[in-house]
């Protein structure tokens, strides 16, 4: 599996963090902090695991050592390409600017030349309407900068899509590209909705699987769902990995990719991915190339870009 070319749409930076790294930073050794071991009560629970490594993310070399240090472990796994996301108000607890936070993660990021990497901010359910409108006026001043979209994150069951219809109208007017973590929790319809507010691709979307309307309605949209099968069997969004609706859904003509969601929180690659959906559901190599292509497609890369990356996918 680490031989296959691999793209990673769907990665949280705060929930990738090396432990090797944070250990280092506080000087001792961590055992289950950063870490989900099997699975947790809620969604909330698991986003909890996020507290530590926003709080040791807050000055410039913190936010670009890590930065770096996360290519490298994707580099490891053989990805090629990834699409990392993060909010970055997180990261001003100690007096940094956004565009500080935003810069130095970029600059970290670019000091790997063994991959393409771009970053996808993240406005939150929890956070205000004037913090999110910050979330994307950073993101229409970085757009091809380094930044290629937005997402909406956080508690879904607690804050539907409906909530945040004009922050979704300022992004779409200033056409910036937009991914929505919706239908992993909560109310499947918030699939649908965020199709309604310009999402090219849903965060998991896995609850798509309890409605062919909605399945329909996602193909007929074109629309892409980021799937991260170990991360939701550790949210409680899927009861065991054997019952995840990941095939079913590939089977119907959903186009998906295969992500990690959050390395260091779910403790999981994908090489480590891909062995599980071979055991468990039969797919083959071929299945995650065509994946994989479709990912490039998929991507918020410009048409350049992906045919290079497609080159690439399909150099022997």
């Amino acid at each position: 599996m680490e031989k296959i070319k691999k793209i990673d749409l769907h990665l949280h930076l705060d929930g990738s963090i090396n432990k090797e790294y944070a250990e280092k930073l506080l000087n001792k050794k961590l055992t289950d902090e950063l870490t989900i071991k099997e699975k947790c009560n809620n969604l909330k629970e698991y986003l909890d695991k996020f507290n530590l490594p926003i709080s040791l993310l807050q000055t410039k070399e913190n936010l670009e050592d890590f930065s770096y240090l996360l290519t490298k472990d994707l580099v490891n796994d053989n990805v090629i390409y990834a699409e990392i996301r993060f909010c970055p108000l997180f990261h001003t607890q100690k007096g940094l600017s956004e565009e500080e936070v935003i810069q130095s993660v970029l600059n970290g990021l670019k000091k790997n030349r063994q991959i393409k990497t771009n970053l996808i901010l993240c406005m939150m359910r929890n956070l205000d309407y004037n913090q999110n409108v910050k979330i994307i006026e950073l993101a229409y001043r970085f757009l091809k900068n380094g930044v290629v979209a937005l997402d909406l994150a956080g508690d879904e069951e607690k804050y539907n899509n409906d909530k945040f219809v004009e922050l979704f109208k300022l992004a779409n007017k200033l056409n910036i590209p937009l991914t929505i973590h919706s239908g992993e929790v909560g109310d499947y319809n918030n699939i649908l909705s965020a199709i309604k507010y310009g999402a090219k691709r849903i965060g998991h979307g896995i609850n798509a699987i309890k409605d062919l309307k909605i399945i329909e309605e996602i193909k007929k949209n074109n629309i892409t769902l980021e799937i991260c099968p170990t991360s939701n069997v550790q949210t409680n969004a899927i009861s065991k990995y054997e019952n995840h609706p990941i095939k079913k859904l590939y089977e119907c003509g959903v186009k998906i990719t295969i992500n990690t969601d959050n390395r260091t929180v779910s403790n999981i690659t994908l090489s480590e991915e891909y062995n599980k959906l071979i055991n468990d559901f039969n797919f083959t190599i071929q299945d995650f190339k065509l994946i994989n292509i479709n990912a490039i497609n998929s991507s918020f890369l410009d048409d350049n870009e992906k045919k290079q990356l497609l080159e690439i996918m399909n150099e022997k």
